[in-house]
């Protein structure tokens, strides 16, 4: 536990430098940031099925991962997405006989394409968006908070399992208070913005639905990718990040809330000047 608090204490001074940066310094910061944590996510995503070993598969894929961030900043990003399935399936056309086999490249392609998206989509929304802080505390934010009040929840009052052959530690009382602790980690972030800048006023209404959407949508990624864990024989992606796994075992719950935040930004008024 100690250790869990004490990584999660430097990764929020971390990224709060970062958010810092992007929004008095350069706004490009964000993609550099996020290009360099899709990397990561691919790389432990690929060994978990040891294909980091199989460059057919790996260079393309790390090269896809830290391009997309900065490809949807200049919105060109389906380039990127096309020559990447062009060269993955060509290389498997081939060698397919030899050094791929059809299996490998379904599962790189297809996780591959869904965590760079989902990354790629938090680029947009920081770097083409007002107040980078709060958009991307806000994709961070809620299934994180979710994820941290259902694991003392869960620890402090759990009996029923949410999905015992997939996470046998998930209680169903945990998954209630995530969603309580994201619907109303939603409204705190926008109460403590509205406080940091007076001027702007917030949508509690709407910020407060993202909020219980996004805490249902935390723990289906939470749970596919622990059912991908399961089927590699992995207790974690990593070991890099002490009390927590790997970068993917702390990102796999934003990896389907992302594309979310980032429609909400285009489409719905959250937050307006007063």
């Amino acid at each position: 536990m100690k250790t869990r608090l004490i990584t999660a204490g430097i990764g929020i001074v971390f990224c709060l430098g970062i958010f810092y940066l992007c929004e008095n310094v350069f706004k490009f910061t964000a993609a550099i940031a996020l290009a360099i944590v899709n990397i990561l996510l691919v790389g432990e995503y690929l060994t978990a099925r040891k294909l980091h070993k199989n460059f057919y598969i790996l260079i393309p894929s790390v090269l896809f991962a830290g391009i997309m961030p900065f490809a949807v900043f200049f919105s060109f990003f389906m380039i990127p997405i096309f020559v990447y399935a062009a060269i993955i399936f060509f290389f498997t056309v081939i060698f397919h006989q030899e050094k791929i086999h059809t299996d490998d490249v379904m599962f790189a392609f297809g996780g591959v394409t869904l965590i760079t998206l989902s990354v790629s989509s938090i680029s947009y929304t920081a770097c083409k968006s007002d107040y980078v802080t709060f958009w991307i505390v806000t994709i961070l934010g809620i299934p994180w908070l979710a994820d941290s009040v259902a694991y003392f929840v869960g620890s402090a009052i759990g009996k029923h399992q949410l999905a015992p052959i997939i996470s046998p530690k998930k209680s169903i009382e945990g998954a209630i208070g995530g969603l309580v602790g994201g619907t109303g980690g939603a409204i705190l972030i926008g109460f403590i913005f509205t406080l940091i800048y007076p001027n702007v006023s917030v949508n509690y209404f709407v910020l407060g639905i993202l909020g219980f959407v996004n805490s249902i949508v935390s723990i289906l990624g939470d749970l596919t990718f622990s059912v991908i864990k399961r089927h590699c024989n992995i207790k974690d992606y990593g070991s890099i990040l002490p009390g927590h796994g790997g970068f993917l075992d702390r990102f796999d719950s934003v990896i389907f809330c992302a594309p979310i935040v980032y429609f909400v930004s285009r489409y719905v008024t959250i937050i307006w000047y007063s």
